[in-house]
C-alpha cells in the first residue's frame, strides 16, 4: 500500500469574470484591506487596480493600496508595508498580481505581528515545505489571491521568495500558515500579458509541475495534476505566445498554472529551482522563469538517467510517437525536445546571451548554498550551471 500526504487549505474561484467576486470575497475577512500591487505607474495595469479599487467600495470596504512592490520583493519593501498594517489597522490582505505581489503580501500577513523580524533566522529556519511551523504572529492577517499570470502558482503554495538585497541574496522559505484563504484565478485579468512575460511565466508553471512529479513525496493525485499540467502547457504555451489574445487559450493555461500550483504546494520543486534562485541573488535584473529555461537543457540531460521513468513519460507528452520506445530511449529525448519547446516560445537562451558576465557566474558557483542542497552532488549542480552559461 502506498501512504502519502496531500494538503490544499486555498478556496479557489476560477473562471472568467470572476474578478467581480472580489468584495465579497474579500468582505468576509474584514472591511478595511491593504491592496498589495506592483507599482502603480505601470499604466496597463492602473485600469485594474481602479477596477478592484471601485467593487471593493462597493461592498463597503475601505482600501489602501500598497504599489511598491518589485520583481523579487525585498525585506525593505515587506517592512515598509507591515509597518502601513500597523498604522492603518489593516483588517485583510489582498494582492493583485504575479508571483511577487503575492508573495509580498503572504510575508505581511505572516510576519505583521513578530516585531522585530530577525531575517538570517527566518532564512534558515523556515525551510521545509511540508512542516507545521508555530506562527511568528500572534494572528496572522487573511491573504486573498487574485493573479494576473499564469506561472507562478504562489496563489496556491505555502512558499515565498524573499531578495536580501544587504546580502545579495534571494531565499525561499515555506511556512504551512502562508496559504491564501481563497484565490480568485480570473484568466481574463492575463490577456494583456505581453508574448515573452507570457512565455517566462507558463514555463515557470511547467516546471513547477515537472519538478514535483519527479518527488518521491508526490501523491497518486500530485502526480496527476501534474501530468495533466505539463500537457496543457506543452499544447497551449507555444500557440498562445502568438496568439496572446485568445482567451481559450488563455483559460488552458492559467489551468495548468493551478494545477502545477496545487502540485508545487504538496511535492515542492527540486534541483533547477534553487540554482535559479542562485543566479536570480547575483543578478536580479534576470526573471526566474527564463533562468530556468536556460537551465534546463542541461538539468534534464542528468535528470534523465537519474528519473528514467517518469523522465519517459514527460518525453511521451512532448512526442507521443514515443509511446512505443522503451523508456530509457524515451528518457534520453527528453532534453532535445525540450529546446525545441524553448526555441518555440522564444526562451532557449544562453546565460551569457541574457547579460550574466563571467564574473557573476563565478559568484554563483561559488555561492554556499550549493554545499547544502540535497538534490545531486554538488559538482553535478555547478556543472549544471556552468554548461548553461556558454551553449
Amino acid at each position: 500500500m502506498e501512504n502519502f500526504n496531500f494538503y490544499q487549505p486555498t478556496r479557489v474561484h476560477f473562471g472568467a469574470g470572476r474578478l467581480n467576486e472580489v468584495g465579497a470575497v474579500v468582505g468576509k475577512y474584514g472591511k478595511k484591506c491593504m491592496l498589495v500591487t506592483t507599482t502603480n505607474e505601470e499604466a496597463v495595469l492602473r485600469p485594474l487596480y481602479d477596477r478592484v479599487k471601485g467593487l471593493l467600495a462597493g461592498a463597503g470596504i475601505e482600501v489602501v493600496h500598497f504599489d511598491k512592490v518589485v520583481p523579487n520583493p525585498t525585506i525593505v519593501g515587506i517592512e515598509e508595508a507591515i509597518g502601513i498594517v500597523h498604522a492603518e489597522d489593516i483588517q485583510v490582505v489582498l494582492a493583485v498580481g504575479g508571483g511577487s505581489s503575492i508573495d509580498t503580501a503572504k510575508s505581511i500577513c505572516l510576519f505583521h505581528g513578530a516585531g522585530k523580524v530577525d531575517w538570517g533566522e527566518v532564512f534558515s529556519s523556515y525551510t521545509d515545505p511540508f512542516a507545521e511551523y508555530e506562527s511568528p504572529s500572534p494572528v496572522n492577517l487573511p491573504l486573498i489571491a487574485v493573479p494576473t499570470t499564469a506561472g507562478t502558482g504562489s496563489e496556491l503554495t505555502q512558499a515565498m521568495v524573499i531578495s536580501d538585497q544587504e546580502h545579495n541574496d534571494k531565499e525561499c522559505i515555506f511556512h504551512d500558515k502562508a496559504f491564501a484563504k481563497e484565490a480568485i484565478i480570473d484568466p481574463e485579468l492575463m490577456r494583456t500579458l505581453p508574448p515573452r512575460m507570457t512565455a517566462i511565466t507558463g514555463f515557470d508553471a511547467f516546471t513547477h509541475a515537472f519538478e514535483s512529479y519527479l518527488r518521491d513525496c508526490a501523491s497518486p493525485y500530485t502526480k496527476m495534476i501534474g501530468l495533466r499540467a505539463m500537457g496543457l502547457i506543452i499544447d497551449t504555451l507555444p500557440r498562445l505566445v502568438n496568439d496572446t489574445g485568445n482567451m481559450e487559450l488563455r483559460e488552458r493555461m492559467a489551468q495548468a498554472a493551478m494545477f502545477s500550483g496545487i502540485s508545487l504546494g504538496n511535492a515542492a520543486a527540486c534541483l533547477p529551482h534553487p540554482i535559479s534562485e542562485i543566479v536570480g541573488g547575483v543578478a536580479p535584473r534576470l526573471a526566474h522563469g527564463q533562468c530556468l529555461a536556460t537551465l534546463y537543457p542541461q538539468f534534464l540531460r542528468w535528470q534523465c538517467t537519474q528519473s528514467v521513468e517518469k523522465c519517459a513519460d514527460v518525453a511521451r507528452l512532448f512526442d507521443p510517437s514515443l509511446a512505443a520506445a522503451d523508456d530509457a530511449a524515451a528518457a534520453a529525448r527528453l532534453s532535445e525536445l525540450m529546446v525545441d519547446f524553448l526555441q518555440r516560445v522564444g526562451l532557449y537562451k544562453s546565460f551569457e546571451e541574457l547579460g550574466l558576465t563571467e564574473d557573476e557566474l563565478k559568484e554563483a558557483e561559488a555561492c554556499p548554498v550549493f554545499n547544502f542542497l540535497p538534490f545531486a552532488p554538488k559538482d553535478v549542480m555547478v556543472g549544471i550551471l556552468h554548461d548553461s552559461f556558454r551553449f
